[in-house]
C-alpha cells in the first residue's frame, strides 16, 4: 500500500508540474525597465532576485550590490499565454494591492515574462530555473 501511495503522490506531483510550468524557484537573469527617462536594462550579478512560484503564490526578494533591495509577493492565477500577479505584501507601495498580466513563455530552463501597460512597456525579464 505504501509504494500506491508514493506512486500517486509521485504521479500528482508531475501533473502539477506539467501543467504549470512556473512552479519552483528561479534566479533572475536580466530585464528591461521602464522609467520616465526611456528603458534602462540590468542584469545579474549587479541585481540579483529570486522568485518561488508555487501553486497559487509567488515570493521574490532582490538585491543590488549584496544589499536588500525590496520584496514583495502574494497570489497568480495561469492561463495560456497570462502569469497574472495579485501583489498583497512587500516594500514596494506602487504595486501593493495591484494586479499586474505578464505574458509569458517557459523555453527550457528560461521564464520571459513581460509587462504591458496602456500599450507601452512596463518591464520585460528573464529567469532561469533553479536546479532542484
Amino acid at each position: 500500500m505504501f509504494k500506491l501511495v508514493t506512486c500517486s503522490i509521485f504521479v500528482l506531483n508531475i501533473s502539477i508540474v506539467s501543467a504549470n510550468p512556473l512552479i519552483g524557484t528561479w534566479q533572475y537573469v536580466k530585464g528591461q525597465y521602464a522609467t520616465e527617462n526611456g528603458l534602462v536594462e540590468a542584469q545579474a550579478p549587479q541585481l540579483t532576485s529570486t522568485k518561488i512560484v508555487s501553486d497559487g503564490h509567488f515570493n521574490y526578494i532582490t538585491q543590488q550590490g549584496g544589499k536588500f533591495l525590496y520584496a514583495g509577493g502574494g497570489t497568480y492565477t495561469l492561463d495560456k499565454d497570462h502569469f497574472i500577479e495579485h501583489v498583497k505584501y512587500g516594500n514596494v507601495a506602487s504595486i501593493l494591492g495591484k494586479t499586474m498580466a505578464f505574458t509569458y513563455k517557459v523555453e527550457g530552463d528560461l521564464w520571459h515574462h513581460t509587462l504591458h501597460e496602456d500599450g507601452k512597456l512596463v518591464e520585460k525579464e528573464i529567469w532561469k530555473r533553479v536546479a532542484p
